[in-house]
């Protein structure tokens, strides 16, 4: 990853492209970092090694709800998918395993169609140039950037 604001940050973006919104998180991090179905323990090493993350993600929220940008602490809480992990428990695997305490953020994109394709809902569409200054204003260094 290059480019202003980016040195030394993590951003990943989590969803499955082909099933409308939930490929929100693909969309906005395409080019700046990673892009994943679902995040995984492997992922711990990749983490412990950035300076900063953000995790990306589409959010099945209540109407008239806006994108959110929050801290994002780790948590130890079982889980019993070996195969994927929460965002609070990826932080948590690479403090455990890495020592790493790594400052990170959650950007959420409020969500409505989950259907198969590859397409955005016009509530979703709405919702990206938020999404949008909120992930520019994380990267030029804001921890909570406004709307």
């Amino acid at each position: 990853m290059s480019g202003p604001g980016v040195e030394g940050a993590l951003l990943i973006g989590i969803g499955n492209p082909l099933r409308g919104d939930d490929g929100v998180g693909w969309h906005l991090v395409e080019g700046l970092g990673l892009q994943r179905h679902q995040l995984t323990p492997e992922l711990a090493e990749t983490v412990a090694a950035a300076d900063r993350l953000l995790i990306v993600d589409a959010w099945l929220a209540p109407p008239r709800s806006r994108c959110l940008l929050r801290p994002l602490l780790a948590s130890d809480g079982w889980e019993r998918d070996t195969h994927r992990v929460a965002p609070a428990r990826l932080l948590a695997l690479a403090e455990q395993l890495f020592e790493r305490c790594v400052p990170a953020h959650e950007l959420l994109v409020p969500a409505f169609d989950f259907s198969w394709g590859d397409h955005f809902s016009p509530q979703l569409r709405r919702q990206l140039p938020q999404a949008r200054r909120l992930l520019r204003g994380w990267l030029q260094g804001a921890a909570a950037p406004r709307a």
